[in-house]
């Protein structure tokens, strides 16, 4: 059966837009980096994130999830990023012996864990 030419345009032009379609996730990425530190006076965790994004209004890190010896405390949810660097504090009484695990999610795909003990 020999094919017409409508029909191969049409083959190759949904093949076209389905490879079109598959880069987007190629194009987010999980944040580069987690810095943490641990204020023992104003008891807050402080939390500094490094994620680029050239369309901040739909690339960013959309929640940052904070567990502390296993158990989630503090959960935030944003619509955006203020920058590529910005810092959230989050208010969570802590002790030497305690660990915490700090989970950046992006908007589109991936993201970073880092554990953390605020140590005595």
């Amino acid at each position: 059966m020999k094919k017409t030419v409508p029909a191969r345009l049409l083959v190759v032009l949904v093949s076209a837009l389905f490879a079109l379609s598959l880069p987007l996730p190629a194009l987010a990425h999980s944040p580069q980096s987690i810095e943490v530190s641990y204020d023992y006076k104003a008891q807050t965790l402080n939390v500094k994130i490094t994620h680029t994004s050239n369309n901040p209004d739909r690339h960013f890190i959309k929640e940052v999830e904070v567990k502390k010896n296993g158990q989630v405390v503090q959960r935030g949810v944003y619509a955006k990023q203020a920058g590529d660097t910005f810092a959230y504090t989050y208010k969570v009484a802590a002790t030497g012996a305690d660990n915490f695990e700090i989970t950046a999610f992006c908007s589109i795909h991936g993201s970073k864990t880092v554990k953390f003990s605020p140590g005595v």
